[in-house]
């Protein structure tokens, strides 16, 4: 139990300066009113924290006491606690001189006869007797050694504690007012100094841009110009027509009713054949008062045709002239300035309208500044308006605290719940959007707080919500130990905080649908990977040829993209995981592997998972001619398993981990690092469970990258351990493909680390033999920036090839199907259409195509280049141009 503040005079109830003010600025900076707060923050009792409430009740800082609940907090951020605090310093000064007071009669023994607060209640009906009761106590008030600033005595101090030096504008010369919307500047705007004026000239540009919002807000309602313009013109057209013109109106329409009935009458004695006399009297009746009607209706039309066309030459007959002389004498903006000048005039007219009260309210809404429509530079106050009627209203909410904190990226929502979960809050995101108008659709987020059940995070990010993200750091040669990895930056959150992996004896799951940016979260995580000086680096990419690893993969050991590569780096890998638990004692190096440069870790890095896992299905034939399946996914499960007290690790990347992409290799769920991108629902539930939705876990609302919009790419949530444990979205760093190929070099001249002889021994391959074959297949990609690629060189005698004989010219272009085709015929062994996946030739021979595309970006990926698709001829569709292979292969500059 902590000891009670010494600054509270013992068995009085007095408080101090120092301890309101304390106090003051723990509830203002957590935006909770709450007296167990104090109560903690403080180190105070709980019935001097009760008076320390009341007293920053009574300096306007906290609400009146609600119960149980936490008061509201009227000061909402840290910067307007200053101008406050002096807007109450008669209350400190009474404290101030009651606390002398008390010392003083301490000392001199009457401890009984203590000057202490007289206690109230917390209601506002008491404030004037207490305080008057605090007045009539004799004191004399000792010196206040706290600088103040004066200003006139008549506003607050500016935000900064220390004294504002500078001449002052007299308050004649300019007032503040009333600030309801919280755009009052943090520097006070009445000092002559640059500072001041700054603060002036942002306070008016603020204040007009609220009074434009506010107008065109209006514009929607009855009071809106347009509306007011309609309603003045029918009240000016009904003036003008009087009561003449409504009579002789009535007079026409009854003369034409009595004409109608008078025909029919008239027809239907013609034609009768029982009573006909008595008809033929009735329409006789009915034509003699249609006439009398008629008659009336021509005289009252003759009457009212005078009366309205004088009323119609009073008012219109001015504005015609006023318009025609405007459009003589100005010319056609003449003409319009005197029709804005007409509408103006017909709108105050309809000024005075008669309003439901709905319409009432929303004017109310406007005119006390709730905002209409979410934007990035509107105030937090007006913000926390419109999501607070969001959440309780639209979504049904209880809410028993809420705050409002303003980021650069956008808006971060604090919301503690009264007696419910974050779930409703999460299952109606779209919901919440809807409510928000001018937010992004699938923006949203929530994030469930590690700290309280009921208490949780929205963030409502703006246009740009990830300009914190900097780019990927660079990282010398051989410059990161194993046991600091995770101090390295892969990635960021809106905020700049960085995101770095634990990997340290840790494997690493890594899902995303296509497009998601998954290769770019590979690539930062490979960087930090390659700096190292205690790791050896596999990389294994059967669906893409390493295309994945981008430029690094020259700093990575072994890169495998053939089954018969794979395998052999697995059981390798698996015969040293499993065998070093045997040297543990013999090293002294307790219960798991200790990492260092002579004795380093190993990790597996798997791109295209899925297609790992067709690739191990397919399997080959032996010399039986039975069918033998690879089961290189097999392999990595059991790596999984026995191989991380070894330090010998994976890093798994794929579009998903369901059944139908993965096949029974549920083991991925269970790798204790998830790095989720933009994936499937089934995705989420899988790895993280049925309750991680409701949570904030929603990496389903993530949209990949489509064309040339990045949308949410290579943004991820991760789940790893306490460390990240929270539903907050990561960005992956970013560098260019130029960079990470300079930083690949950088790293393999400087040297990779070899497997130490004790591990060595336990697996009859070596690494040496992994990395020739590693380096054989590099090579034939291509062995340095200036050679050409054999494949690239393949498909350039292609081109030769289909030179025709009657022009001598070569074809200026092969679409992906037809080039496909051509490689097909030249090397069956790997490029023949049955060597694809698909049920038919169309499936295969979209594969074909797939694979070729990817395998042309990875030999081109060492060299720096890249071969684009695009049109060769209008008639054709985009394809393989022989311009640019040209270019690629050196037989024309860039330029040409």
């Amino acid at each position: 139990m902590s000891e009670i503040n010494e600054r509270v005079i013992s068995g009085t109830g007095g408080t101090d300066r120092r301890l309101v003010i304390e106090a003051a600025e723990v509830v203002v900076s957590t935006q909770f009113g709450s007296t167990p707060l104090l109560q903690r923050q403080l180190h105070v009792g709980p019935a001097v924290a009760t008076r320390v409430m009341d007293v920053l009740e009574d300096m306007r800082i906290v609400g009146p006491s609600q119960g149980s609940r936490a008061r509201d907090v009227l000061v909402r951020h840290t910067d307007d606690l200053p101008g406050a605090l002096y807007a109450a310093r008669t209350t400190l000064d009474l404290l101030d001189a009651l606390e002398a007071e008390g010392r003083s009669r301490l000392a001199a023994g009457g401890a009984a006869e203590l000057i202490a607060l007289p206690a109230r209640t917390t209601t506002g009906a008491d404030r004037e007797g207490w305080l008057e009761e605090i007045l009539a106590v004799d004191f004399t008030a000792p010196e206040d050694p706290t600088p103040t600033v004066d200003l006139g005595k008549t506003e607050p101090p500016a935000a900064s504690t220390a004294p504002v030096e500078g001449r002052v504008i007299p308050a004649a010369d300019w007032e503040i007012g009333e600030d309801p919307e919280g755009d009052r500047p943090w520097i006070d705007p009445r000092l002559k100094t640059a500072e001041g004026r700054a603060a002036r000239r942002a306070y008016r540009k603020r204040q007009a841009r609220r009074r434009i919002r506010k107008w065109a807000a209006r514009q929607s309602t009855p009071h809106g110009i347009l509306q007011r313009a309609r309603r003045g013109e029918r009240r000016i057209r009904t003036w003008v027509k009087g009561v003449e013109g409504v009579k002789a109106k009535s007079d026409l329409t009854l003369a034409l009713t009595m004409t109608k009935e008078a025909d029919r009458a008239a027809l239907r004695a013609q034609i009768a054949v029982l009573d006909r006399k008595a008809k033929q009297d009735t329409a006789r009746l009915a034509q003699q008062q249609a006439g009398q009607a008629v008659a009336v209706a021509v005289s009252a039309k003759k009457k009212a045709r005078e009366k309205v066309a004088g009323r119609a030459a009073l008012v219109y007959g001015p504005v015609a002239a006023a318009d025609f002389t405007a459009l003589g004498v100005e010319g056609v903006w003449g003409f319009l300035g005197a029709l804005v000048l007409n509408l103006g005039a017909a709108s105050w007219f309809g000024r005075d309208v008669e309003l439901t009260e709905d319409q009432l309210e929303k004017i109310e809404q406007i005119e006390a500044g709730v905002p209409q429509r979410f934007e990035i530079g509107m105030t937090p106050r007006m913000f926390e308006q419109m999501m607070r009627q969001a959440l309780i209203e639209d979504l049904k909410v209880n809410i028993a605290a809420l705050r409002v904190d303003p980021q650069p990226w956008g808006f971060e929502i604090h919301v503690w719940l009264e007696r419910m979960t974050p779930e409703k809050i999460s299952a109606g995101l779209d919901l919440l959007e809807a409510c928000l108008p001018g937010v992004r659709t699938g923006s949203v987020l929530l994030q469930q707080s590690a700290q309280s059940r009921n208490e949780c995070v929205i963030r409502v990010p703006g246009p740009n919500p990830w300009q914190a993200v900097p780019e990927l750091p660079y990282r010398a040669p051989q410059s990161i130990e194993t046991k600091d990895i995770h101090k390295a930056q892969v990635g960021a959150d809106m905020s700049g905080r960085p995101l770095a992996l634990p990997m340290c004896r840790t494997n690493v799951n890594v899902v995303g649908k296509s497009r998601s940016g998954k290769s770019t979260l590979l690539r930062a995580i490979l960087d930090a990977l390659t700096a190292t000086e205690d790791q050896i680096i596999i990389g294994i990419d059967l669906g893409s040829a390493g295309s994945g690893f981008g430029g690094l993969r020259r700093a990575m050991h072994v890169v495998a993209t053939t089954p018969a590569d794979a395998r052999r780096a697995l059981r390798w890998a698996l015969d040293v995981g499993k065998g070093r638990p045997a040297l543990f004692d013999t090293l002294n190096m307790g219960l798991n592997w200790e990492t260092s440069r002579k004795r380093p870790g190993i990790k597996v890095v798997v791109d295209e998972f899925p297609a790992l896992v067709r690739e191990s299905r397919k399997g080959y034939l032996d010399e039986e001619g039975r069918k033998v399946t690879w089961d290189l996914d097999g392999m990595l499960a059991e790596l999984a398993i026995t191989s991380a007290k070894s330090d010998v690790t994976i890093v798994i990347a794929g579009q998903g981990v369901t059944k139908e992409k993965v096949k029974d290799n549920t083991w991925l769920t269970e790798l204790p690092v998830q790095v989720l991108g933009a994936c499937d629902k089934d995705d989420v539930l899988e790895i993280l469970g049925g309750g991680a939705m409701a949570q904030g876990w929603r990496s389903d609302r993530l949209v990949p990258a489509m064309g040339d919009q990045l949308n949410d790419a290579s943004v991820a949530y991760v789940m790893a351990g306490s460390a990240y444990c929270e539903p907050i979205p990561y960005r992956a760093c970013y560098a260019s493909d130029d960079e990470l190929l300079r930083r690949g070099n950088e790293r393999a001249k400087a040297g990779l680390v070899g497997i130490d002889e004790d591990s060595a021994k336990f697996s009859p391959i070596t690494l040496e033999q992994l990395m020739e074959a590693s380096d054989d297949m590099l090579s034939a990609a291509g062995p340095d920036d200036d050679a050409v690629p054999q494949l690239i060189a393949t498909i350039r005698q292609i081109f030769a090839d289909a030179k025709d004989p009657s022009t001598g010219k070569e074809p200026a272009g092969f679409s992906q199907e037809e080039l496909a085709d051509a490689l097909g015929q030249v090397d069956p062994e790997r490029w023949s259409l049955e060597r694809f996946n698909g049920e038919d030739d169309d499936e295969r021979t979209t594969d074909r195509v797939d694979q070729l595309r990817k395998t042309i970006t990875a030999v081109l990926a060492p060299t720096g280049r890249t071969w684009a698709l695009e049109k060769y001829r209008k008639d054709q569709p985009r394809g393989y141009r022989l311009k640019d292979l040209k270019m690629i292969t050196g037989e024309t500059s860039e330029g040409s």
